[in-house]
């Protein structure tokens, strides 16, 4: 058995320093070419204005639905293979950091002057700023109430009569964006979207610290963690607030790991604010801050050591609520909820629901669907729960960025619904630790927004959740036998 493994692993090294020994100009190009041909064709089947905006920067191109369908997938195709092609020599130790900027403003230009991709939340978030700026409370009203036009039919029909389910400092952002931007739908894509390269900057800049830090590869880690087709589509092309999110989560652990704790988990604090996960790094940070001071210290003085990053996030977090004005209803039953409203196959919870239901009909056993979507849904919410915990208790024995990578990433498995871009919340911590060089994590950062359409619109449907679900039970049966979990959260199996 051994000889064949050898073998193969030659295989693939001969395969990585051949592709890794085209030079880099080759595959920044390429990437242009494929970013450029999504650009063009999105402007036929992106996430465009409702109706069809007359001032767009270009004219859709002529040729049916269908054919331009099939040519923006043959150009995300290209983007990715030109991606893969970085890689290789990221791999390899040849990605510097000037050519990963480089390649940031080659590849994102494009994507952050085209239409919008894979999502029409940057409308909602439009829409919400414009209801902030007119003296409304997004937290009690949705987009509806801007009343008809092209705003409110290019949000996404879900999200029309809903509140805002985000932070109060993302809000308040919107309301001095919608301030500032205008009456043009296409200078407000233009100026959200450039809001959110706060975060894509800060990810730029923190990342390949921490990566140093930890020993392992600063090129790999922005290759993964911020020039991924996950990243650009959902970082600049979909203008997803999770850029702020993780870009001050990414600087906030870089710094605690470096010895600035106090700033660290006041950054963290801060991008709760924009988005509730990123509070489990204060958990984590603080807890491992503890576990080592005891642990050379003795127990004498646990609590001062605890007493002060605590009380620096908490003011940080209460401040900032209480200085957007709008209270803590942002943290009610009724907003965390809303954003499980929606139920897609590309939730694990949701498919698996969907698999049971179906089988249990199969054998006479009369279930109704929702209940037991419901039921499955709360099963994985409460062992993500667990498995959160266990990384908390035992964040001591092991890398603390990657336990919190591994707990952003349950958060997001265990959760009502599922979507692409949620998975770089613990994705872009992890590509800075040993975890870069997991081919599972290439593969999602790679192909995860697939599972959406270029217009926003979930691409599994029908019988999808068969394969979901199969895929969803047999990695958990992966992790279970021979005490995989346990190799994965050593690091001992990537």
């Amino acid at each position: 058995m051994g000889a064949p493994t050898v073998v193969h692993g030659a295989q693939a090294s001969r395969a990585v320093h051949r592709v890794g020994a085209v030079a880099l100009p080759v595959w920044a190009a390429l990437g242009v070419v494929g970013a450029v041909g999504m650009v063009i064709t999105g402007a036929r089947v992106g996430s465009v204005a409702d109706p069809a905006h007359p001032h767009w920067w270009f004219p859709a191109p002529p040729g049916g639905q269908a054919l331009m369908a099939a040519l923006f997938w043959v150009s995300m195709a290209v983007l990715v293979a030109a991606w893969a092609g970085v890689g290789a020599r990221a791999v390899l130790g040849r990605l510097t950091l000037p050519w990963a900027w480089v390649l940031l403003a080659l590849w994102g230009l494009p994507l952050f002057v085209g239409p919008p991709l894979f999502s029409r939340d940057v409308y909602s978030y439009i829409a919400q700023g414009l209801i902030a700026h007119r003296g409304l409370d997004p937290y009690a009203v949705g987009p509806s109430v801007l009343g008809t036009g092209p705003l409110l039919s290019s949000v996404a029909s879900v999200w029309r009569h809903t509140s805002s389910p985000y932070g109060p400092l993302f809000v308040v952002s919107t309301r001095l964006l919608a301030s500032v931007s205008g009456g043009s739908l296409v200078a407000q894509v233009l100026v959200f979207r450039a809001f959110e390269l706060i975060g894509v900057a800060l990810i730029m800049v923190f990342l390949p610290r921490l990566a140093r830090h930890l020993g392992t590869d600063p090129g790999v880690a922005l290759w993964l963690g911020a020039l991924s087709p996950l990243a650009l589509f959902s970082f600049i092309s979909s203008g997803h607030n999770d850029a702020l999110m993780a870009g001050l989560l990414v600087a906030g652990v870089s710094l605690a790991v470096e010895g600035r704790l106090l700033v660290g988990v006041v950054l963290c604090a801060v991008a709760a604010t924009i988005k509730l996960p990123a509070a489990l790094a204060v958990v984590f940070l603080v807890v491992d801050h503890v576990r080592a001071r005891v642990a050379v210290r003795g127990a004498r003085g646990a609590w001062e050591e605890v007493a002060g990053p605590v009380a620096a996030a908490g003011v940080a977090f209460v401040g900032v609520t209480l200085a957007c004005g709008y209270g803590f209803v942002w943290l009610g039953p009724t907003a965390l909820h809303i954003p499980t409203e929606l139920r897609v196959l590309t939730t694990p919870a949701v498919a698996v629901g969907q698999l049971a239901y179906h089988l249990a009909r199969l054998v006479g056993i009369p279930v109704a669907e929702s209940a037991t979507v419901t039921v499955t849904q709360a099963v994985f919410g409460i062992g993500a729960l667990f498995a959160c915990g266990w990384l908390v208790l035992t964040v001591h024995r092991h890398e603390v960025v990657r336990s919190l990578g591994l707990a952003l990433v349950l958060v997001v498995v265990g959760s009502p619904t599922v979507w692409p871009w949620y998975l770089m919340w613990g994705l872009v911590l992890l590509a800075a630790t040993t975890a870069q060089r997991s081919r599972v994590l290439w593969l999602v950062a790679a192909l995860a927004m697939a599972l959406v359409g270029p217009g926003g619109t979930p691409r599994l449907n029908g019988a999808w959740y068969v394969v979901a679900s199969v895929a969803t039970l047999g990695a958990l049966a992966w992790l279970i036998r021979d005490r995989h979990w346990r190799q994965v959260v050593t690091g001992h199996a990537v």
